[in-house]
């Protein structure tokens, strides 16, 4: 009888298994946890005496940025645990329904990260420039955590100037990415196609 750890090799076995580490240490992260805590709401309004009062989240830096170390490893291409990999991975034994339910997170995904529901423009009227989630991934990536990229360093400085709104668009689209991880992993193990990975 076929079971779903004969359909795959032990290589990647091990993909999976690292997979769900990484979704492991993704929610260990204090970030992840207090993200949950978080009032979201970003509004702007007029106090009765007619001062201004704003209301926003206040991130973390630090717990930001130490998210963001497990974060790549599911959103970064070259990595092995890059979730479109593990999707792929999986979808070359999967059944007709799991394959058509893979297709279906993937295409949400991409909808999330390159056409979101809220669009951040920033710049003068007319001359505005479009950053998706993908854009400021890369740009946070790229341009200011794990790399310098000097290309990249007048699109940090306006998505830095724009913040936390800009923060709020990116991590709408990493909260849909590890919930959508966190269940695959979760299938995964469930079928006895991932071990814990010794340090």
């Amino acid at each position: 009888m076929d079971t779903a750890t004969e359909r795959y090799s032990s290589e990647d076995r091990a993909v999976f298994s690292k997979f769900r580490q990484v979704c492991e240490d993704v929610a260990a992260c204090r970030f992840v946890r207090d993200l949950k805590k978080q009032n979201s709401v970003f509004s702007i309004g007029t106090n009765p005496d007619g001062s201004f009062r704003s209301e926003y989240p206040h991130y973390d830096n630090d717990d930001f940025l130490a998210f963001l170390t497990h974060f790549r490893k599911l959103a970064a291409q070259g990595e092995p645990t890059h979730i479109f990999r593990v999707i792929n991975t999986i979808s070359k034994c999967a059944t007709t329904e799991e394959q058509l339910a893979l297709k279906q997170i993937r295409d949400l995904l991409l909808k999330e990260r390159e056409s979101p529901w809220i669009k951040i423009e920033i710049g003068l009227p007319g001359k505005e420039t479009t950053y998706t989630p993908k854009d400021i991934e890369n740009i946070i990536f790229n341009g200011q955590v794990f790399h310098t990229d000097d290309s990249l360093r007048e699109d940090l400085r306006r998505v830095l100037d724009f913040e936390p709104i800009v923060r709020m668009s990116f991590l709408r689209y990493a909260t849909v990415l590890i919930t959508k991880a966190w269940q695959i992993s979760c299938v995964l193990h469930n079928r006895g196609l991932t071990e814990r990975e010794s340090l």
